[in-house]
């Protein structure tokens, strides 16, 4: 990391530490510039399709058969970290009993609903009738599906002026993020000035169980799910990994999405890991999508929980479908508008809880909160899946 990223890592820090104070104390200040930090999320996002239909492209057109296997490899990694994540957490709290006579702080009910998800129904979505359709909705894996073939055919038929062109408008993008990024502290800043003024002390307090639960989960996977096997096999010390992090995380902190967090992602792997673009090129995006860690430990702890704040007893049986209902619905994410409160009454409606309106009402007004540490996990996965894909694709 160069002088000058440090001292904005550093400069981040501080705007993210009194964002959330002033947020606090002066909540009124942020209702007026709330608008500058939608401004950035949406930045980032403007940045981040552009720059995976790229970087995918790229990635693919240079090898085929090296593209496939990566690709392969990531999503066998994801679906092991994923089962890894959510078994080990959903031990955790069986242990803690955290939801055995949980009693619900005053709140209304969630007058939401869940979403119709169906395997067909996802599968056919990965297969856009329309790119720019895709690409003007945001959908990220049915625009890393069209990037990735058309890249290989590329690569197939020796496009070498369309691989050229590709190629420029990567580092066009990438330069615009450079200056994009350049507003992140003030981003950081209002983005968590405004969370902690809406949420305030009370929503903290009246739930404080379940969100100690969360975040104590999520620290636990980062610890012995992602930084471990990085420290043994691809010999990445856990203090140049927090360093070479910080920025990314604090980004993923204050947005709470990965898919704007995606463009620092991929300029912490390349910068500062210095993995190389094939390989941070398809992991790190298709990650993005389909491989959110967070998401297991979210399920893992909403399905423990409510089971046991209802009396129901979490069978082997039972387990099993959680895990599988789970990660259909962690891959299925990007398609489902509403995030994760939607995606919540969505697990407990398959797994036959369907009257769970006023836990869903707590959820809902403590959900920011739990997202947090859910969407930093999502990207620290990334980082660690592209980095142990990395270490196996250089061995000789």
């Amino acid at each position: 990391m160069t002088k000058s990223a440090r001292i904005q890592s550093w400069i981040t820090l501080a705007c993210f530490l009194a964002g959330a104070v002033l947020g606090i104390f002066v909540p009124g200040l942020f209702t007026h510039i709330a608008f500058i930090g939608t401004i950035y999320i949406n930045l980032l996002k403007l940045m981040a399709l552009p720059i995976v239909l790229c970087t995918v492209f790229n990635a693919a057109s240079r090898g085929a058969e090296s593209a496939t296997r990566t690709m392969l490899r990531s999503i066998l990694l994801f679906v092991l970290l994923f089962a890894i994540t959510f078994s080990l957490c959903a031990g955790l709290y069986s242990l803690l009993s955290p939801g055995v006579g949980f009693r619900l702080p005053g709140t209304a009910a969630w007058d939401g609903t869940a979403a119709d998800l169906s395997p067909e129904g996802f599968v056919q979505n990965i297969f856009s009738a329309n790119i720019f359709a895709s690409l003007s909705g945001g959908a990220m894996l049915p625009t890393i599906l069209f990037a990735f073939l058309m890249g290989i055919v590329a690569g197939k038929v020796r496009a070498n002026r369309l691989t050229a062109l590709v190629s420029e408008l990567e580092t066009v993008f990438s330069k615009m993020l450079t200056y994009v990024l350049y507003l992140t502290p003030v981003g950081v800043f209002v983005l968590m000035g405004r969370c902690t003024a809406d949420l305030g002390v009370e929503a903290l307090t009246g739930a404080l169980t379940y969100v100690l639960c969360a975040w104590g989960g999520s620290v636990l996977v980062l610890l012995l799910v992602m930084i471990l096997p990085l420290w043994i096999f691809a010999r990445v010390n856990p203090i140049t990994y927090f360093r070479k992090m910080g920025r990314a995380l604090l980004t993923a902190l204050s947005t709470c999405s990965s898919a704007a967090t995606l463009p620092e992602t991929l300029r912490t792997l390349r910068e500062d890991f210095e993995v190389p673009e094939n390989v941070s090129g398809v992991v790190a995006p298709l990650g993005c999508t389909i491989h959110m860690c967070g998401g297991a430990v979210s399920f893992s702890l909403l399905g423990v929980f409510i089971m046991q704040m209802t009396g129901r007893p979490v069978t082997v049986g039972l387990f099993f479908w959680m895990l599988l209902f789970a990660e259909l619905l962690n891959m299925a994410a990007p398609g489902i508008p509403g995030g994760g409160i939607v995606l919540g009454a969505t697990f407990l409606n398959l797994l036959g809880i369907p009257d769970a309106g006023l836990f869903l009402g707590m959820y809902a007004g403590i959900y920011r909160l739990l997202d947090m540490s859910y969407t930093s996990l999502n990207v620290a996965g990334d980082v660690t899946a592209t980095l142990l894909i990395n270490r196996w694709e250089s061995k000789p």
